[in-house]
């Protein structure tokens, strides 16, 4: 029976991925799902040895990597990641597999095919030949969407992501909000906003990561719609953004710093 560790912050994402990785071996076990590097490093020591890890590799309080790089890691690892600059230094953490959210089943069949073929965990000669391999551009960047076709009354209309200024959540409605651009507007008839027919996990991993940023559970923000972030109460910031959103954009203090390393990039 294999047993797997999860660590993950996204609460949507992880239910994900146990979900297919127990369809795909009902024997497997979940042992835990760690979702912080601050979490990871107060359970690690009194965790049972899991088989292999899967894991995310932004994680709230930072990168997983310094959870991995700072405990004793017993088995090979298969990082989740919307993002694929991380790729060479994971496979030099006992990672056997890289993948780009959002996950699929034949992707974690593949991971689990691949852990159940190596002799041990990661061998110099494996991660030899996955440096080869994103040399050699095996691994293709991820592409982002760039476009949305929406209906407005009686028509479909296409609207580029690179308009849409923020997106947003209210009463289980999912809307874009586009930059004002009021002459566009009037050429079009679109409304300010409208609604999206995704969920706000859904367009955080389809949306370009250095375009957009997910502020908290309501709000996924574009890089140019933010004027500026204000200190707030119990070291939150208050995103200030054009045009102004009908509630207040909190990011919440244990993610303050990357959006701040976000912001620099």
């Amino acid at each position: 029976m294999m047993r797997v560790l999860l660590i993950e912050d996204e609460v949507t994402a992880a239910n994900h991925v146990a979900a297919l990785l127990q369809e795909i071996e009902p024997s497997l076990t979940i042992l835990d799902v760690i979702d912080s590097v601050e979490d990871g490093q107060a359970k690690w020591p009194q965790l049972p040895t899991p088989d292999l890890i899967f894991s995310d590799i932004q994680l709230a309080d930072g990168l997983s990597f310094s959870l991995l790089e700072s405990v004793s890691v017993p088995c090979p690892i298969v990082f989740t990641t919307a993002y694929d600059e991380y790729a060479i230094r994971a496979f030099k953490l006992n990672s056997i597999d890289y993948l780009l959210k959002p996950i699929d089943r034949a992707s974690l069949e593949r991971s689990l095919h691949k852990y159940r073929s190596l002799a041990r965990p990661a061998t110099d000669d494996l991660i030899r030949q996955m440096q080869s391999l994103l040399n050699g551009r095996a691994f293709l960047k991820q592409s982002y969407r760039t476009s949305f076709l929406i209906q407005f009354r009686d028509r479909l209309l296409p609207l580029k992501v690179d308009d849409v200024a923020y997106f947003s959540i209210e009463g289980g409605v999912v809307s874009a909000t586009l930059f004002d651009r009021t002459s566009d507007r009037r050429s079009t008839g679109l409304p300010i906003s409208y609604p999206i027919d995704l969920k706000l996990e859904d367009l955080d991993n389809q949306l370009d990561p250095h375009q957009f940023f997910r502020a908290n559970r309501q709000f996924i923000v574009a890089r140019n719609s933010i004027l500026e972030a204000e200190l707030y109460f119990n070291g939150r910031l208050q995103l200030k953004i054009q045009p102004t959103a009908n509630q207040p954009i909190l990011i919440s203090k244990d993610r303050v710093s990357l959006f701040k390393r976000w912001m620099e990039e």
